[in-house]
């Protein structure tokens, strides 16, 4: 089985692509603009000519998308390209893709959801309701990835890990040396370990698994609280992350109060199971 994985240099694409217990598949993975040498196919997927060609010319049994714009705040004073990226290059991916046949996988995020308290964990029949732009662009990338007759999408929330630059390696980093942290205590998700979102996104592919999932880890946990058990568990003083609220932190673009996911239908559809923080720390921590 041939897969394609664009954004290979991401956080999650990386983790496929490093994926040394699959010998059932032979991954082809892309970069945007990388010094790394994990890729070795240049690509921008606003380019529809290049997206085309790339595409065509490997022929894969399945495309898992993993590029995006992600900084959130950014996206909120960077429409075009947040737009670009998510939207418009999801949906040349997503033609591409359907022009070999080839089954398409699409990351999407919890963002979609506007985060009421009351009505989570959601669930894939939840109705959404961006509160940012980062989100409307993202679930535009959804309605794009369905152009593809075979598609799946897979909404995740806070993707953590090592393999590339995230919320977790810029904490751990801050804790090392020693400087305090402010952490948000009053937004609400479900933290997924990204080598266990990217062999989802294997299994998925060699499965066949179509359609809408949520794709999280098991446990609804703050920022806050998620943090302060990331500083525990790799030793680093506790003391040195203290809460702040939403309203005080003052971030550009809005946030969802609780936006935690329901992926029990996921899990009942592969054979993987989705890590909590505290195992996925402990894995991290004796690497």
């Amino acid at each position: 089985m041939d897969i394609l994985v664009i954004g290979g240099t991401g956080l999650v694409g990386s983790n496929i692509v490093k994926n040394e217990t699959e010998r059932s598949v032979d991954i082809h993975s892309t970069h945007h603009n990388s010094e790394t040498e994990l890729t070795d196919i240049e690509l921008d997927k606003t380019n529809v000519e290049r997206t085309n060609s790339i595409i065509k010319e490997i022929e894969p049994d399945a495309v898992i998308d993993t590029a995006a714009f992600h900084a959130v705040d950014d996206c909120e004073s960077n429409r075009n390209k947040a737009w670009s990226v998510n939207a418009a290059g999801t949906y040349n991916v997503a033609v591409a893709t359907n022009a070999v046949n080839a089954h398409l996988i699409y990351l999407s995020t919890d963002y979609v959801f506007p985060g009421n308290p009351d009505e989570t964990p959601y669930s894939e029949a939840d109705p959404v309701s961006p509160l940012n732009y980062y989100a409307e662009t993202k679930y535009a990338g959804e309605q794009a990835a369905k152009i593809a007759d075979t598609a799946t999408i897979l909404r995740s929330s806070v993707i953590y890990g090592l393999a590339a630059s995230n919320f977790v390696t810029w904490a751990l980093k801050e804790l090392e040396d020693g400087n305090e942290i402010t952490i948000v205590d009053d937004q609400i998700s479900t933290p997924t370990y990204a080598p266990d979102l990217a062999q989802t996104c294997l299994e998925v592919a060699k499965c066949g698994l179509t359609g809408l999932y949520h794709a999280t880890g098991p446990q609804s946990i703050s920022r806050y609280d998620f943090t302060r058990e990331l500083a525990d568990s790799f030793g680093y003083n506790t003391n040195l992350v203290t809460p702040i609220s939403t309203e005080e932190l003052g971030q550009e673009a809005p946030r969802p109060t609780d936006s935690s996911l329901d992926s029990s239908r996921l899990s009942g559809m592969i054979d993987y199971e989705f890590r909590g923080p505290e195992e996925a720390f402990t894995t991290m921590r004796l690497r």
